[in-house]
């Protein structure tokens, strides 16, 4: 992994979700749904216009993952940190196996809110909340999320909610920008979770 890219300043995001399902229909019209592939989020980050010097930093960091061979981790912009009110550590309450859409925790108060994006500490995978949780930190309270565990989790395993880094690499080989006329430099990089 090569480290962290900056993403202060962006002008926009684009975020999506992606499956790979199978479709097969008959002749008869009737269809067949097969979902063949793991879940994995993409995006694309567009640049202000910057000053050189400001651009030149971005971009020695994006060529220097070799296209698409080298993975880093991005803190997706606006969307990476809850909406919702939690605060504090939330733990993993009892050993959940993969394949599932929920888990137990503890811990934390306040609220986490649907849509949000959270990671579990022994694993990359990033997860979306499907439902609402209301944190206590008295009692044990289910997340809900989708996809389904990628990996096991254990009761030594936290929830990031806030700041989520995401772990990619690029989705081209090749890297351009654009060089305005006005001396300032643009540029767009489109990703992929790297699972």
């Amino acid at each position: 992994m090569s480290g962290t890219f900056p993403t202060a300043g962006f002008s926009a995001v684009n975020w999506q979700s992606n499956t790979i399902s199978r479709i097969t229909t008959s002749v008869s019209g009737i269809t067949k749904r097969l979902k063949t592939g793991a879940q994995y989020w993409s995006f694309s980050l567009k640049s202000p216009a910057l000053s050189r010097a400001d651009f030149m930093s971005l971009y020695s960091f994006i060529v220097k993952q070799d296209g698409q061979y080298g993975s880093f981790t991005v803190v997706p912009p606006v969307i990476s940190t809850t909406r919702g009110t939690a605060s504090g550590t939330i733990t993993v309450n009892a050993n959940t196996s993969p394949g599932v859409l929920t888990c137990n925790v503890s811990g934390g108060t306040g609220t986490l809110k649907k849509g949000d994006l959270i990671k579990f500490s022994n694993h990359d995978k990033v997860y979306m909340l499907t439902e609402d949780v209301n944190l206590d930190n008295s009692t044990v309270d289910t997340l809900t999320f989708y996809p389904s565990l990628t990996d096991a989790i254990t009761t030594t395993t936290t929830v990031d909610y806030t700041n989520v880094p995401i772990t990619v690499f690029l989705n081209s080989d090749q890297q351009s920008y654009t060089a305005n006329a006005d001396g300032t430099f643009q540029y767009e990089i489109a990703v992929r979770e790297d699972i």
